[in-house]
């Protein structure tokens, strides 16, 4: 984000036609699209929604997602004036021509069945 500060997000992308990316160390220039997936406290989804939307918009990212496995819900988010705006919002069923990526279908039930697989039952 500067020399001296950065995010780490969940998952990075970068649509070819960029510049070739350092082999290592911060990237100069910022990703097409970032997701992040939303974690359980509230600080953390603060961070996510607000403080992290705020410094990828500055940052130049196109496209903020916001994977909400609680609330199961994915937000799409595009930049406009300097800032996020919410392109889509869904929360189950599928998504053809996902805004910003056109080839890209994604099966929402299909991904919050794997997360209830993931999540450990505890008794």
């Amino acid at each position: 984000m500067s020399p001296s500060r950065g995010r780490k997000a969940d998952l990075v992308g970068w649509f070819p036609g960029h510049s070739r990316l350092p082999a290592h160390g911060a990237v100069g220039f910022p990703p097409d699209l970032v997701i992040e997936v939303i974690s359980p406290t509230p600080a953390d989804d603060c961070r996510d929604r607000i403080e992290k939307a705020d410094d990828y918009a500055r940052f130049g990212v196109r496209w903020y997602w916001l994977v909400d496995p609680d609330a199961r819900t994915l937000e799409i988010f595009e930049l406009a004036d300097s800032r996020h705006v919410r392109a889509v919002v869904a929360r189950g069923g599928r998504l053809d021509a996902v805004a910003g990526c056109p080839d890209l279908s994604l099966d929402l039930d299909a991904l919050w069945a794997e997360v209830d697989q993931l999540v450990i039952d505890p008794a």
